[in-house]
């Protein structure tokens, strides 16, 4: 557990590090006497960053400032100059923000695909009642109306495409439709559309 808190009290500066001394939080290292540990830098800046990075623009602005800690937690051990801190956190997040407002405005930009809107169970079991309905009729009628059906109104075929699929001639096939149409209105009703 030590070694992973020992990068969170990491002192400031190259010294420290090379010569094997690891400070606790609020302890000065020797040689870098007043060099503030990552803890303390974070604890003093945290709340300061997220403040510029909300000013900014940035609609995340607690995810910019850690990002900016992380950054400078990875240049940790090339620091020679702990005053510099500062400048360097609040560079970042000025960066990071700019990028993350750019982002966001050509994300507001692209037009963003509606999900359908979702049925209600009512009309779910409604349109479910209504197919087994229509499934019922259509499965009396006789095999040449069902495939004349399946293939106008399910596969969108023309006559004369239904002709040739079927072997009979296009005018059987209106003749058919009809018939067929017919049947279904005296089953259903005359909710179906069309002509009579």
């Amino acid at each position: 557990m030590a070694a992973f808190f020992s990068w969170w009290t990491k002192p400031v500066g190259r010294g420290a590090r090379w010569r094997g001394v690891s400070a606790s939080v609020g302890e000065s290292v020797p040689g870098d006497l007043g060099a503030p540990t990552f803890h303390d830098l974070f604890r003093e800046y945290f709340g300061q960053m997220t403040r510029l990075a909300h000013l900014l623009g940035a609609d995340d602005a607690e995810n910019v400032a850690q990002e900016a800690f992380v950054k400078l937690h990875q240049r940790w051990d090339s620091l020679t100059d702990h005053t510099r801190v500062a400048g360097y956190l609040r560079t970042t997040v000025v960066n990071m923000s700019r990028s993350r407002t750019r982002h966001l405005r050509v994300v507001r930009r692209t037009p963003q695909d509606r999900p359908p809107d979702e049925l209600s169970a009512e009309v779910r079991a409604v349109a479910n009642w209504e197919h087994q309905q229509l499934r019922a009729v259509v499965a009396r009628l006789s095999r040449r109306q069902r495939e004349v059906l399946v293939l106008r109104y399910w596969l969108d075929l023309s006559t004369t495409a239904i002709a040739e699929t079927l072997g009979i001639s296009p005018g059987t096939v209106k003749a058919t439709t009809h018939h067929a149409m017919e049947n279904l209105r005296k089953h259903l009703g005359d909710d179906l559309g069309g002509e009579r």
